[in-house]
């Protein structure tokens, strides 16, 4: 008999690399606010909450478990300051108060314990995602596997340095929700900016544009869309 036809192997499947998440930990007793929180960092691009937490013994048992990059903090809890938090902070996360509490006092021992950033409570929307937008830019820096050199745009987006004023037309609000919207990886269109931060896809292309400038961003391949091709925007 014959022998039988050797079956060819199958053709595996490209693996799809998956941009990761920042994962964030929210520190919070009033569940008013920690649900408001909780929804304005689901609805930023490249964010994922992985835990709530409304006193400081757990807090600190969650923050040291689950070692989040990002740490959203409450100065004042039911029992004691979450600022003891800060000395505790695994390397690589970062931490941004969001208090009522905006005495110099609990101000500068913040900043002198590492806080990235401070929002006085309410916190605006708006701010917020300025504050995303930094930490966001602070962790792909970490994630980069290569070294290299950094310009002084990069740096002063990193350090949250306004720098020269924007060009007329620009502001610096509407700025860090564009930055906040640019996802690692394949890249994004001014249209997924324009949906995701609730703007005009114009309003997006002239701040994508704005940071391409600023050497912030590049532009990756062209996507081709019913009648003209459309820029991809992706981080430097």
């Amino acid at each position: 008999m014959p022998e039988p036809k050797s079956t060819p192997p199958r053709p595996s499947l490209p693996k799809l690399t998956v941009p990761a998440k920042i994962t964030v930990l929210i520190v919070e007793d009033d569940p008013v606010a920690r649900r408001l929180h909780d929804q304005l960092v689901t609805a930023q691009p490249g964010f994922t909450v992985i835990g709530n937490a409304d006193t400081l013994r757990i807090a600190r048992a969650m923050l040291l478990g689950l070692r989040p990059d990002l740490l959203l903090l409450d100065v004042h809890l039911p029992d004691g300051q979450g600022l003891d938090l800060l000395p505790l902070l695994p390397s690589g996360t970062d931490c941004i108060l969001i208090t009522a509490a905006s005495d110099l006092e609990h101000v500068m021992t913040a900043l002198s314990h590492g806080a990235a950033d401070y929002l006085v409570k309410p916190v605006e929307p708006s701010r917020l995602a300025v504050a995303l937008g930094r930490a966001k830019d602070r962790a792909a820096l970490r994630r980069r596997s290569e070294t290299g050199q950094l310009g002084q745009a990069q740096l002063d987006a990193l350090f949250g340095v306004v720098g020269s004023a924007l060009p007329s037309g620009f502001d610096q609000s509407t700025l860090g929700r564009v930055r906040a919207a640019v996802t690692a990886g394949e890249g994004v269109t001014a249209q997924e900016v324009a949906d995701a931060a609730g703007m005009s896809r114009v309003t997006a292309w002239r701040y994508l544009e704005l940071l391409c400038e600023r050497g912030e961003l590049r532009l990756g391949r062209a996507e081709r869309q019913v009648g003209r091709p459309a820029k991809r925007y992706q981080r430097v």
